[in-house]
């Protein structure tokens, strides 16, 4: 059986803006993605709040996806693709860009591509770019503005660093806006486009075989 890690942060995991629960399993865009593609194809959902693509936060362990990305492709090899979807934590980290965003998502892309695998071919790789950010609650007042101008940066960035790798994307600021409700999150119909665009990307990459 074929399988695909969706490997991404509170997302992928599910967070709901309006109503701060985690969506259903057939809600999320992990398994709309198991819905599109049916039986045949293993979908493994790997989101955590905070995750960055390769950065750690400051009160928040266990976040650099730089770090945690290796062990899980060992655990769920062989891998037929692995989805990336991250971005929108790295820019609370000081400092941080959306190019920076953008190029550690190119280190994740690196390791896929240079680890050994012991069961099977090296899984493809399909990068989620993440939409911009909206206006951010009232945690966020001060850091609000420049995060939100920062995160209208991720689609040139991210696209520059995929044409050099030849990595296919679906751009979630072509699909979906996050919700209004915290500026940074999905609703549940975000996920069921997300979900489905995701499907179309894998078939893609599959051929026939999805």
């Amino acid at each position: 059986m074929r399988a695909i890690l969706c490997f991404g942060d509170s997302n992928t995991w599910g967070y709901e803006a309006s109503t701060g629960n985690r969506l259903g399993r057939w809600q999320r865009w992990p398994g709309v993605l198991q819905r599109e593609l049916g039986d045949d194809l293993y979908v493994i959902e790997e989101g955590l709040g905070g995750r960055t693509t390769a950065f750690e936060l400051p009160g928040l362990p266990y976040r650099s996806g730089f770090a945690a990305l290796p062990m899980l492709l060992e655990t769920h090899d062989p891998l037929d693709v692995v989805v990336i979807s991250l971005g929108t934590n790295d820019l609370w980290v000081p400092g941080a860009t959306a190019r920076d965003a953008a190029r550690g998502v190119g280190s994740l892309i690196d390791l896929v591509r240079s680890t050994v695998y012991e069961s099977g071919p090296m899984p493809r790789t399909i990068v989620v770019v993440p939409p911009p950010l909206a206006a951010l609650g009232d945690e966020w007042t001060e850091e609000s503005d420049g995060l939100v101008r920062e995160s209208t940066g991720f689609a040139a960035a991210f696209r520059e660093i995929l044409r050099e790798r030849d990595v296919p994307l679906v751009d979630l600021g072509e699909l979906i806006a996050t919700s209004p409700a915290d500026g940074i999150h999905f609703e549940a119909a975000d996920h069921e486009v997300i979900g489905r665009a995701v499907a179309g990307a894998v078939r893609d990459v599959l051929g026939d075989a999805a």
